[in-house]
């Protein structure tokens, strides 16, 4: 796993304060929590959008099972891609802004 994958997961753990994204139960639920991928982690991801985009904090969240984890998924939901991209610029367009000011 590298540095931006540990930072992206450490990222989603802090915002879930341990609760599935998807139903709402304890992460822990049913064991090991799952870190699930909005827009799959796949070759294909890769090269359409970029490792930004899908190593990105705001591309994963934490589910409690892998039933949450694939209700997770945006990768057949145009709408729904259009809508993580767009907060992932304006994310990223604040930390510029931030940093250089």
């Amino acid at each position: 796993m590298t540095e931006r994958q540990v930072e992206q997961r450490q990222h989603a753990l802090c915002r879930s304060g341990n609760v599935c994204a998807v139903c709402g139960k304890s992460i822990y639920e049913y064991g090991t929590p799952q870190y699930a991928h909005k827009l799959s982690n796949s070759k294909m991801n890769r090269q359409k959008y970029g490792s930004f985009i899908v190593d990105h904090t705001l591309n994963g969240e934490y589910t409690c099972s892998l039933d949450c984890n694939s209700a997770l998924l945006i990768d057949n939901n145009p709408r729904a891609i259009l809508f993580l991209l767009a907060d992932i610029v304006t994310y990223e367009l604040k930390r510029f802004a931030v940093d250089n000011n």
